[in-house]
């Protein structure tokens, strides 16, 4: 199968040159490495260039997709997906860095299972500096996920870290590409649009080194070493927020797989609730967090019995009216950022 390693960077120039000698430097026979700078401003697009120039082994094709100017995520991932011809689609992110086997490791599994339409791994976190941090992130262990087998959970509670994915050609060029500001981010896509279409297979092993610094933070996590608590609760409610906007993009690709053939009219009903239930449940605890009005709070609930979360409701009501039960919730959370975030 023919593999295309997806390469994004956006103002990396402290990371880039060891993240791209890491896609450069695979122990796979033949790939095709798909170059997207999105218009960084800080030498990334000058560093690419010059180790370009000098360093592709003569198994590596390269195609430069980006043409110089700022497009946004989304829309990074859109150009260099369509620019690649692989059958696998690798994503190499310009500021973590790739063990020399993750390649041939990712398409042992790939040629194993027809069935898996995405792949993902643990991946070792290391801090700007590169010092190792004290979790892996990702897989807690092997396992196949799927609709057949959790058909209430949006990933089918699979682990999600779009740096450490791969995905057939399937999973992108199946659909039309994603609207920009229809989704929170790629993976929350990518993982669903897979599960349409087959299972996701995670490695136990760490692939990659996945770095975490300023750049990359999420405001909730930048917020938490920088900021105020309340602050942070901010920054975590409005990561909440926008991942309900993911449903737009959901609803749009359950749609499109149905209306051509590649789901059957259950899994698309089925896989429509379960998206509905997840946005309104993100809505829903937003409400409860902010002690929203009841009528704004009352119209969620009312929604979320629709789609069958009759727990959620009341673990949601539970919380809305109690100020103990939400100090306890950020008691927890304030736990798991220190864990995330702490070497």
């Amino acid at each position: 199968m023919k593999v295309s390693i997806i390469f994004l960077s956006y103002n990396h120039g402290g990371f880039v040159a060891d993240a791209l000698r890491s896609a450069l430097s695979q122990d796979y026979p033949e790939y095709e490495l798909i170059v997207h700078d999105d218009g960084s401003t800080d030498g990334t697009r000058q560093i690419i260039e010059s180790i370009l120039a000098e360093e592709v082994p003569r198994h590596v094709r390269v195609v430069i997709a980006g043409d110089g100017i700022n497009h946004g995520l989304i829309e990074a991932f859109n150009r260099a997906m369509s620019a690649s011809t692989g059958e696998i689609l690798i994503h190499f992110s310009g500021d973590d860095i790739s063990y020399s086997h993750r390649l041939s490791r990712t398409m042992e599994v790939f040629h194993a299972h027809p069935d898996v339409m995405l792949v993902t791994s643990e991946a070792q976190r290391i801090d700007g500096k590169g010092n190792l941090l004290n979790h892996p992130v990702s897989a807690p262990q092997e396992k196949i996920y799927s609709y057949a087998s959790d058909p209430e959970h949006i990933y089918a509670n699979s682990p999600i870290l779009g740096a450490a994915a791969a995905y057939r050609a399937s999973v992108i060029k199946n659909f039309n590409p994603i609207t920009p500001g229809f989704c929170h981010a790629e993976d929350n896509v990518y993982w669903v649009r897979a599960l349409l279409l087959g299972k996701i297979f995670c490695i136990r092993d760490s692939l990659l080194a996945y770095r975490l610094h300023g750049e990359n933070f999420t405001e909730n996590e930048w917020k938490w070493r920088n900021g105020t608590i309340d602050s942070l609760q901010a920054a975590h409610i409005e990561f909440v927020r926008k991942h309900s906007l993911n449903f737009s993009q959901w609803e749009i690709d359950i749609a499109h797989a149905y209306r051509n053939g590649l789901i059957d009219k259950f899994r698309a009903t089925q896989a429509l609730k379960t998206a509905k239930r997840d946005a309104i449940r993100c809505s829903l605890l937003v409400s409860s967090l902010k002690v929203e009005p009841w009528s704004t709070w009352f119209w969620l609930a009312l929604e979320s019995i629709k789609c069958g979360g009759y727990k959620e409701f009341i673990s949601k009501l539970k919380l809305r009216l109690s100020q103990r039960r939400r100090l306890r919730y950020w008691n927890t959370h304030a736990k798991y950022m220190a864990g995330r975030l702490t070497s």
